[in-house]
């Protein structure tokens, strides 16, 4: 493509995709979608700021110690809900529409007590699973990760309780505690206890996240149940926990896979380099998941759709649907990656001093996202069409050829044989995700779908 073609070329795109607001299914999700971007990109800029802040203040050998725990917190968290985090954004817009309100009420007391109840019983496991392995641990991991498990519910109840924010259609109070309050209120423990003891350890700033992550969960379930309370009747509530848990149980699995997946490489760090190294690693991880939030704005409005269209048996307009979400995916991403490729050595030196070893990670990093945005959210609309079966396959394939990978290529190559192993298994399970599509719905989910489908339609007329 020469000098003069590539403006036309992007402008044709451009048109592309403005051209796609016509969908009015589309157009909605876009508007909002762009709400939603707003609240994560100063979220992304808050925790930025504030892993940048902690870094440089804790040190690499301190800071990774915190950010090897914190992973544990953020994958137990994300598992103990069940799967209702999920769920409850398909039970309670049925049941409100429907009018069901003893239901809404019962999946509203039950979830919550599940998820309670199930955290509870994870971290005291944790904590016994801790002090029978304490002396396989380093010893520098022993009480950091006991503070963690301790943190596991209340990091649990907030996932489950954006869940249900969301599926009320409460944006704010769905987002902006988890990606805006909870960080800013750990920096500001960890800096008020730089001031008063001059330093900060991973101990320390691990006890600093618990407080923040307890009282934000507190606020945010008082703000929560309020408004519930001001939106729909009282009713006394009625039961159906089989058919919940039923229904939700699978979701766990696929989301427990995907985290799998995406963490294992940081999990196994912890047994092969020093905290210094995961530092650097997770301080590369951060900078290559901006480019994620883009997918996840569009996703998060795009999810309902996918699950309305396919059940009007409108397959015409959710392969539009489908095609139009990826363009809104994916240029964005790409454009993203390509401003991060040239900040990100900056970026990353703001870390501290060793942390701009960092960026070649981030060539490897950043291409199990630009696969993702080229295909959209299979996931979801595999999940939301009732074949979540397939990507808990997928995706359980994948964490296994990826912890395969790791422990084959970090011994070796260290931290770029972690970035590669995990770029590899994404790469991979997002190609297979796309087959599953195309095979099991009929729809064509890549960026250039067009061109596919053309070449499709001439090979079955020839």
């Amino acid at each position: 493509m020469t000098s003069k073609e590539l403006p036309a070329r992007f402008g044709r795109i451009g048109k592309t995709i403005a051209g796609k607001l016509g969908d009015a299914h589309l157009a909605g999700v876009v508007r909002g979608a762009a709400f939603v971007m707003g609240i994560r990109v100063a979220g992304a800029a808050i925790a930025l700021l504030s892993q940048v802040l902690l870094a440089r203040w804790m040190g690499a050998f301190e800071y990774g110690i915190f950010v090897y725990v914190w992973v544990w917190v953020v994958v137990l968290g994300i598992v103990v809900p069940m799967g209702f985090g999920t769920s409850v954004l398909r039970f309670i817009p049925e049941y409100r529409a429907k009018e069901k309100w003893r239901r809404l009420s019962g999946i509203l007391k039950a979830s919550f007590g599940i998820v309670a109840s199930i955290g509870a019983a994870v971290s005291l496991a944790g904590l016994g699973l801790l002090w029978v392995f304490s002396g396989h641990i380093e010893s520098y991991y022993v009480w950091p990760l006991a503070i963690a498990l301790i943190c596991v519910p209340g990091f649990a109840l907030m996932d489950w309780q954006e869940g249900a924010a969301r599926a009320f259609g409460w944006v704010n109070l769905a987002y902006i505690p988890n990606y805006i309050v909870r960080p800013l209120a750990i920096v500001a423990v960890a800096g008020g206890i730089l001031v008063f003891t001059g330093g900060a350890t991973g101990l320390q700033v691990t006890f600093g996240a618990l407080g923040a992550t307890f009282a934000t969960m507190f606020v945010q379930r008082f703000l929560l149940a309020r408004r519930v309370a001001g939106t729909i009747p009282a009713a006394k509530p009625v039961f159906h926990v089989k058919h919940w848990v039923a229904i939700s149980a699978p979701l766990v699995l696929v989301e427990g896979l995907f985290l799998l997946l995406t963490n294992t490489d940081i999990v196994l760090l912890g047994y092969f380099v020093d905290p210094d190294d995961i530092g650097i690693y997770f301080a590369a991880t951060r900078i290559a998941n901006l480019m994620a939030f883009i997918q996840f704005s569009v996703a998060a409005l795009a999810v309902p759709k996918f699950a309305e269209l396919h059940s009007a048996g409108k397959h015409g307009e959710l392969q539009a649907f489908v095609h139009g979400s990826i363009q809104w995916i994916f240029w964005p991403t790409l454009a993203a990656g390509i401003f991060l490729l040239f900040a990100g050595e900056f970026a990353l030196g703001l870390f501290g001093e060793n942390f701009g070893a960092g960026y070649p990670l981030l060539f490897l990093l950043m291409a199990g996202f630009l696969a993702r945005a080229a295909t959209g959210s299979t996931e979801y609309l595999l999940n939301m069409t009732g074949n979540q079966n397939a990507v808990a396959w997928t995706y359980g394939i994948a964490a296994v050829a990826n912890l395969a990978l790791n422990f084959l290529l970090v011994p070796s190559f260290g931290l770029t044989g972690a970035a590669a192993a995990t770029a590899i298994s994404i790469v991979g399970s997002t190609f297979c995700l796309a087959v599953v599509v195309r095979r099991r719905l009929g729809i064509v989910a890549f960026v250039f779908a067009g061109p596919v489908r053309r070449s499709l339609t001439a090979l079955r007329i020839a």
